[in-house]
């Protein structure tokens, strides 16, 4: 196994968890129990899918670059680690959060993702502190959270590995990858007072049949449109994304957890930047008027071979 499991594949339940090392641990305590942590992770691994092989469990984890630095502060740093900046809008602002550590586990069954997490409980539960833990849910048959399909625009799964992970040669950290992580609340009810048709002109595609919207029809600040990143020579560029929904009903909570996956993590900022910040046309992505940002971070995602490198202290 080289890479770890980052390429979105739609399950049952989802965990997604961010955390801290605490600031009043010896940071020689923290490396400590890291690196065996990162040891036991693998093996640990491999155990969940021969326990659980029906239940097509996956798991990944990122770095932050606060950890990163005080994890390995002699190390040479991935190229695109740092922290993320927040994108102010004319309307809405891409926060930027406190996130050390990034967890991102599904399974067919939520009991699947609650075993792992609980092993990553009981092996750092010393060293950090929560920031947030996010349960997700497939809704319905594969939709976020305000009920048009997920996923369609994402590359296929070997065009997705050209675009998810870090492939030159000379680069420390090839296969691995950077991944930004983002909680947005969801105004339900305000999205239901829109019509059907009103909701579409808002995402680009039609929600029953998830056909995208003519160039006659589809706004140019809807969200399939202005979210678009393009290279120098004016051709899309993709990276694979997740959309992941949360809930609590009872308490008028509703949300979607995204994930952006790419090598280049400038491409994901183009995109976050034209949905935020508009273009030449629009002030914002349309979307924006129901989805608030609660956080933002950016993580690294090393190779299974990095984390051996951390676990042996190759990396320091």
């Amino acid at each position: 196994m080289k890479y770890q499991d980052v390429i979105p594949e739609q399950a049952q339940s989802t965990i997604l968890c961010t955390v801290n090392f605490k600031k009043d641990v010896a940071t020689s305590v923290i490396v400590e129990t890291f690196k065996d942590f990162c040891e036991r992770l693998h093996p640990t691994i491999n155990s969940m899918k021969i326990r659980f092989p029906y239940d097509n469990f996956k798991f990944s984890m990122g770095i932050g670059a606060d950890a990163w630095e005080r994890l390995f502060p002699q190390a040479e740093k991935p190229n695109e680690l740092k922290r993320f900046s927040e994108i102010k809008g004319m309307t809405k602002t891409a926060v930027s959060t406190a996130g050390d550590l990034f967890f991102h586990i599904r399974a067919e069954k939520m009991d699947v993702c609650y075993e792992m997490m609980l092993v990553i409980h009981m092996l750092l539960k010393d060293v950090i502190d929560a920031v947030d833990e996010t349960h997700g849910f497939r809704f319905r048959d594969g939709r976020a959270i305000f009920g048009f399909v997920d996923g369609t625009e994402n590359p296929d799964s070997e065009e997705a590995k050209d675009v998810v992970y870090i492939d030159a040669d000379n680069d420390p950290y090839k296969d691995g990858t950077y991944v930004l992580a983002q909680k947005y609340s969801f105004d339900l009810d305000l999205w239901d007072t829109l019509t059907v048709e009103q909701q579409e002109l808002v995402v680009g595609r039609t929600k029953e049949n998830d056909l995208e919207l003519s160039a006659d029809k589809k706004p140019s600040n809807a969200h399939t449109e202005i979210s678009k990143a393009h290279d120098k020579a004016g051709e899309e560029v993709k990276i694979m994304r997740a959309n992941i929904a949360f809930a609590e009903a009872s308490k008028n909570i509703f949300g979607s957890y995204f994930l952006g996956y790419s090598k280049d993590f400038s491409i994901t900022l183009q995109m976050l930047q034209h949905m935020f910040e508009g273009n030449e046309k629009d002030t914002h992505d349309s979307i924006l008027d129901f989805f608030t940002p609660i956080t933002g971070n950016l993580f690294f995602v090393p190779s299974y071979e990095q984390i051996d490198k951390i676990a042996s202290g190759e990396i320091k």
